[in-house]
């Protein structure tokens, strides 16, 4: 997982404006579907689907666990992604999922969600396109651009 991390970052620095090449990796925990979304809706248990699964979640991260943050994330033995992928870590779809939340990572110690909270939220749905775009894989998210266009507004 740790080069598989330092491979992301170094994606993250050469196609963003971050400068990652100093930046400390968050932890990354690995668990179902309904310990992620209680984790996920920890503070705002109102929201929690009745079932206790959010089936729409698929990563979390938050900065405020772990020494330089966690990333919570369905196990990538159980991603769905192309057939020719053997090892799960090499799914480019758990890939995703988890470039997606390092970017968060790396936006949180970057300070850009002081700056700009809304428009970050965007930025790691467009940069996760791009990077399953570079993979030739199809998106899982057919509607990421829309997405994106309303994560930018708050």
């Amino acid at each position: 997982m740790k080069a598989l991390l330092i491979a992301l970052l170094a994606w993250i620095d050469q196609s963003s404006v971050y400068d990652t090449r100093d930046m400390p990796l968050p932890d990354v925990i690995e668990v179902d579907a309904a310990q992620l979304t209680q984790r996920a809706y920890r503070d705002t248990p109102q929201h929690m689907p009745d079932d206790g699964v959010d089936e729409r979640l698929f990563a979390w991260y938050t900065w405020q666990q772990g020494e330089h943050g966690t990333i919570y994330i369905r196990p990538a033995a159980q991603t769905h992604g192309p057939e020719y992928v053997e090892a799960p870590l090499d799914n480019p779809v758990f890939q995703e999922r988890l470039l997606h939340e390092l970017i968060h990572h790396v936006q949180y110690l970057d300070s850009a969600y002081d700056r700009f909270h809304c428009v970050k939220q965007a930025e790691a749905y467009k940069l996760g396109g791009a990077f399953l775009h570079q993979k030739n894989v199809v998106d899982p998210l057919p509607n990421r651009q829309q997405i994106a266009y309303f994560m930018g507004f708050c």
